[in-house]
């Protein structure tokens, strides 16, 4: 009897070591399916987290180009803006100057000015 008794107790400790074996690999793989799925959560929450990052990227480029083509509108306007001041000023400068001319050109050469000193 006492034979039997170790022989069982054998048979039981054996079948439990394998069950825990058993066990072993089931909660590996479980662990395994687990890391899988967060990897598979992380990867796409990077991937949203790019293309989001990418969109404001293209936005705030969109942004600049047309702050930058109104900055060069504005700089053509001025210019032209100066450019017809300039012609404005130009011929009120040849007005003068060809009035000048005229008005020495009616005053005879020996006429007395009120700049002469006697």
């Amino acid at each position: 009897m006492q034979k039997s008794i170790v022989v069982a107790f054998a048979a039981l400790c054996l079948m439990g070591a394998s069950s825990l074996a058993l066990a072993d690999d089931a909660v590996k793989g479980e662990l395994g399916k687990m890391k899988d799925e967060m990897k598979a959560e992380k990867n796409a929450m990077k991937s949203d987290m790019t293309a989001k990052k990418e969109e404001m990227k293209g936005k705030m480029k969109a942004r600049k180009d047309a702050m930058k083509e109104k900055r060069h509108e504005m700089k053509v306007k001025m210019k032209a803006h100066k450019d017809t001041a300039k012609a404005k000023a130009g011929k009120a400068k040849d007005a003068a100057k060809s009035m000048g001319e005229d008005v020495k050109a009616t005053i005879p050469p020996d006429a007395p000015t009120s700049m002469t000193v006697k």
